[in-house]
């Protein structure tokens, strides 16, 4: 398997993940050793105080939005290529963070969209709803952690965004695309065999992808089609 992703864009993203959140702290820091000192302006301390607080705690949260999918340990881009390793050949080809999905794996028989989520807990798709438990979860959630939300609406979006991108750049060409959605956080309990799109933990995506995931095999000709215009955004990335 072939990798092509906006590293510089991860990059930067990754730094502010490591960065804001130290920054936050040491602003918050800095409020509490200023609330300490004496100041001529009760006003002016109270202004201050607020305006500190109030960064700092925007600081943090930005750190941990970003943290959470591109710095730590849970970083999606790596856990999308740790669920991939070593199970295609070079006709598959994985793009990250350059197309309007951010992870998209172009094979033989089309295109898969992959919507990764690193939240641990309980999880469940019940009665036509998601459910998220776990201890912590508000201030997990203050430090910057995305809310479960709806995985499938959010899968549905990125599904949709690339059928109008291909609709643009390949007009009349049919190129089969499909979704799934992938748990990487090995703390996570999945009780969504319900969801309405696929799924499942991320480690599983192999075997998916060779049994239900699996469709016939595109013709080569819509394949190179496809690969060129691929391509052609990845260059656009890079350029801009």
């Amino acid at each position: 398997m072939r990798i092509v992703a906006n590293e510089k864009g991860i990059a930067w993203r990754a730094a502010v993940g490591k960065y804001a959140t130290l920054a936050g702290l040491g602003v918050l820091l800095l409020a509490f050793i200023l609330s300490l000192r004496p100041t001529a302006s009760l006003l002016l301390m109270q202004v201050g105080l607020m305006a500190a607080m109030i960064l700092g705690v925007m600081l943090s949260f930005i750190g941990g939005y970003y943290g959470e999918r591109f710095a730590g340990p849970l970083a999606h881009h790596l856990k999308v290529r740790e669920a991939l390793k070593g199970g295609f050949d070079r006709r598959y080809v994985l793009y990250q963070y350059v197309l309007p999905a951010p992870h998209v794996l172009l094979g033989p028989d089309g295109l898969t969209v992959f919507l990764v989520k690193s939240q641990g807990g309980k999880i469940a798709y019940r009665d036509g709803r998601w459910r998220h438990q776990m201890r912590g979860l508000f201030l997990r959630r203050l430090a910057g952690q995305e809310a479960l939300g709806e995985p499938h609406l959010d899968l549905k979006v990125f599904v949709d965004r690339m059928k109008r991108y291909l609709a643009k750049r390949l007009p009349g060409v049919e190129v089969p695309i499909q979704g799934a959605i992938l748990f990487v956080n090995p703390a996570a309990e999945l009780d969504v065999d319900e969801s309405p799109l696929p799924a499942f933990y991320g480690k599983k995506v192999r075997s998916w992808l060779r049994g239900p995931g699996e469709r016939r095999k595109l013709p080569g000709e819509v394949y190179r089609q496809l690969e060129e215009v691929l391509a052609g955004s990845f260059a656009a990335v890079e350029g801009g």
